[in-house]
């Protein structure tokens, strides 16, 4: 684990040969001095959209901070993603439309997979299934798209989460488009949450909070009579809150986060349109805005705080992986590398595949790694799972 490998050293020297100094790249990206300080000396591991927002400013794809080779254990995935959204009308012929209630059951089971992080389970049926679902559109309409939304979500997760900025967004297009043909506005907005995420990845922070904010304008009016809307809606906060972050706006930010808290304790934690939404999840997402702020120490406070339900709650695998890995940064940020490593055990733990393929997982390893001086057994175990070379 060389420090040249580190995001933070990739940052630096891309910085230098724009000729750009670190004021000079906080003035470009909105990110604070310390934060950009940190990351570039190994002692903080940035989001997945802050290192978008750098590159964003440095004129390069994301994946050049990386610097990952193509991961050989999921180099197989890729051909299938690309199969998923080749096409919304070159089906095969022979498919014939199918009940809605044959098609169901899979898409369900899909979307649990995919918040379980089992992406393998998820691409073995993935392309099939949307051929299947547009077919079947053509005759059954808007309960057909509804189904296809998320299962072009379940193809956005595989096409980001190995690293795939140009696929994941052209996923969210393809996702954005069948909950217009669904007919249903909170699917729509729904997918906008989804599709921040994806603008925010590639550096399009201005872009994703005015889609936010022109998505909540949208569905303001149902959440006084509607539960499901105002869950939605809340979830719409949420994501506003963390993208403010990266950006290190914490007044707006944290307003977010707050009307977002307020809202989730009104209705009961679940799964919203394939979302997850409640007051756990917003808690997870203030870890990880608390860092990109720059405050461990709150980032800390909320983490020890939160209540962990079972992985096989409605918060599911995936999210409490990210929480793990946020608390990791925090701790990382605050100077504390072996509190960091104890987190990490956990998001392993919790979720295999999604350690294994996450680029801030492998960058949060190795700005461990820097901060010790002897790298200890645990760490290189840390490593081998997230296919860091040593």
């Amino acid at each position: 684990m060389k420090d040249s490998d580190s995001v933070g050293a990739r940052i630096a020297s891309y910085r230098k040969m724009r000729g750009l100094s670190q004021h000079q790249l906080v003035a470009l990206t909105g990110a604070s001095y310390s934060m950009i300080s940190k990351v570039e000396s190994g002692h903080a591991t940035p989001s997945a959209a802050m290192v978008g927002l750098i590159a964003h400013a440095l004129r390069i794809d994301p994946s050049r901070l990386y610097g990952e080779e193509e991961n050989e254990q999921t180099l197989d995935i890729l051909p299938i993603i690309r199969r998923t959204l080749a096409a919304v009308d070159l089906m095969d012929d022979s498919l014939e439309p199918e009940p809605l209630d044959r098609l169901r059951p899979l898409v369900t089971q899909v979307a649990k997979w995919r918040r379980g992080a089992q992406y393998r389970k998820v691409a073995e049926v993935l392309p099939d299934l949307v051929d299947r679902l547009l077919v079947t559109a053509r005759e059954e309409g808007e309960p057909a798209y509804a189904m296809l939304t998320d299962a072009y979500r379940a193809a956005n997760s595989l096409s980001h989460k190995l690293g795939y900025n140009d696929l994941s967004m052209t996923a969210t297009e393809r996702m954005e488009w069948a909950a217009t043909q669904s007919g249903d506005p909170l699917r729509l907005a729904s997918a906008h949450f989804v599709k921040a995420s994806t603008l925010a990845r590639i550096g399009a922070t201005r872009q994703a909070m005015r889609l936010l904010t022109r998505s909540m304008a949208e569905i303001e009016p149902m959440i006084g009579s509607d539960p499901i809307a105002m869950a939605v809606y809340s979830t719409l906060h949420m994501k506003a809150g963390a993208i403010a972050a990266t950006v290190t706006d914490a007044d707006t930010s944290r307003m977010h986060f707050a009307e977002a808290a307020r809202l989730a304790e009104k209705f009961p934690e679940g799964v919203v349109y394939d979302t997850v939404a409640g007051t756990t999840n917003v808690r997870f997402y203030r870890v990880g805005a608390e860092v990109d702020l720059g405050d461990a120490g709150r980032a800390i406070e909320i983490a020890t705080d939160t209540h962990l339900p079972n992985t096989k709650s409605a918060v599911g695998a995936e999210r409490q992986t990210y929480f793990w890995l946020d608390t990791a940064r925090a701790h990382l940020l605050a100077g504390n590398p072996d509190a960091a490593i104890d987190a990490l055990l956990e998001s392993r733990a919790v979720a295999p595949e999604h350690f294994r393929s996450n680029p801030t997982v492998k960058a949060t390893v190795r700005a461990v790694a820097d901060q010790q001086r002897r790298a200890s057994d645990t760490l290189r175990s840390l490593a081998n799972s997230a296919g860091v070379a040593d």
